[in-house]
């Protein structure tokens, strides 16, 4: 059986009496703040609550919404130093999106939490410079792209306002690194485009080539092998663009220590290396056969040497500055033999021929490799 329709009514009105009387009455008024602030506007229980403004004796001041005598909501807090924020607020705190207005003139336009920029945001510098990407605790931090206002950019991760992971930075003159960072540097396996079109890709450390990589040269040059400090240093192999290639040890981007350079018409040098040229001990072998092994100084025979020639002619003795210089044994192959002296590369001074059975045959002086028999 359907109640009557007054008894419902009835019902309705008492059941409604509790909420109407717990109900609490919004009105216009002055307190003062747990921060210290002097606000007016609206408050309910007398704590600021709904929309309002406070200032504060240092000059700031803060114009917005409150809830339970914080800021909460929506506001505009202008510092007495002239740096404003525009945005959303959580119990006192920026939180959520907002804008700041720094003193140096940068703005930042992102999210908030907790008075720290964090999360996505955009950092507009002073000087033109822009920062587009994530941020945590007032630091970029995350993946971000930084603009430079030359055009240069930086593409990449971040930690602790640092370049950290992996990122591309682009110069704005053509030439890039692409790879891993450490700290604001270039560091661990990377690659870097040279505006003149060399490439390197290898190992980076502390923002400068080290360890193991390979350069490519615009003009084809190929360097592959270790680095120390930007320089080739240890074992590696150069192959040059006309067809030469060495293989051995390096030292400040010279070849230096044990190595072996043959070159594309097919002669070659292996042993000591100092300053880019052969120093020391080594052996030099010609296309046709003939071997020249001894002492080398800057890339020329200087020392005891021993020639073995393609005709079959040998040469045992001294040379200086890549001449034949002191004494000196020849022997052609049937067995004759030349015991004497060069100056200069030329037989010079006494002299003696002995045949393949050590007898002698001829004695006589050289002048400037004039021969006159006695």
């Amino acid at each position: 059986m359907k109640k009557p329709v007054r008894h419902i009514i009835s019902l309705f009105i008492l059941l409604s009496l509790p909420l109407l009387s717990s109900a609490q009455k919004i009105t216009l008024g002055s307190c003062i703040l747990k921060d210290g602030g002097q606000y007016q506007g609206e408050m309910v229980a007398g704590k600021a609550h709904g929309k309002g403004k406070a200032t504060y004796n240092n000059g700031d001041m803060y114009e917005g919404e409150y809830a339970k005598g914080r800021r909460h909501g929506y506001g505009v807090y202008t510092f007495a130093d002239g740096e404003k924020y525009e945005g959303s607020w959580f119990q006192d705190q920026q939180h959520g999106k907002g804008t700041y207005w720094f003193m140096n003139n940068n703005k930042y336009v992102g999210l908030w939490f907790r008075d720290y920029q964090q999360g996505h945001g955009i950092m507009y510098y002073y000087n033109g410079d822009i920062y587009d990407g994530e941020w945590y605790q007032d630091k970029r931090q995350g993946k971000g792209k930084y603009t430079f206002a030359t055009g240069a950019y930086y593409d990449g991760e971040w930690k602790n306002d640092m370049k950290n992971g992996y990122g591309k930075y682009y110069w704005g003159d053509g030439s890039y690194y692409e790879g891993q960072w450490l700290q604001n540097q270039r560091s661990g396996k990377g690659t870097y485009r040279y505006a003149d079109g060399d490439v390197y890709t290898g190992q980076w450390a502390e923002d400068i080539q080290n360890g193991k990589g390979t350069y490519r040269y615009a003009n084809k040059d190929v360097y592959e092998g270790t680095y120390l400090q930007g320089e080739r240093h240890g074992m590696g192999v150069f192959r040059y663009a006309n067809g030469d290639v060495y293989n051995g040890h390096f030292v400040n981007g010279e070849k230096d220590g044990q190595g072996t350079l043959t070159w594309r018409n097919g002669d070659s040098y292996t042993g000591q290396w100092k300053n880019d040229k052969y120093n020391g001990n080594g052996v030099l072998r010609k296309k046709d056969g003939s071997t020249f092994s001894g002492s080398f100084k800057n890339g020329k025979m200087d020392g005891q040497m021993i020639i073995h020639f393609s005709n079959g002619t040998k040469f045992k003795g001294m040379y200086k500055n890549g001449r034949a210089n002191g004494k000196a044994i020849e022997e052609d192959k049937d067995g004759v033999r030349f015991e004497g002296t060069y100056l200069n590369g030329e037989r010079d001074g006494d002299y003696v021929l002995k045949d393949r059975n050590g007898q002698v045959t001829e004695r006589g002086t050289y002048r400037k490799g004039m021969r006159n028999k006695r």
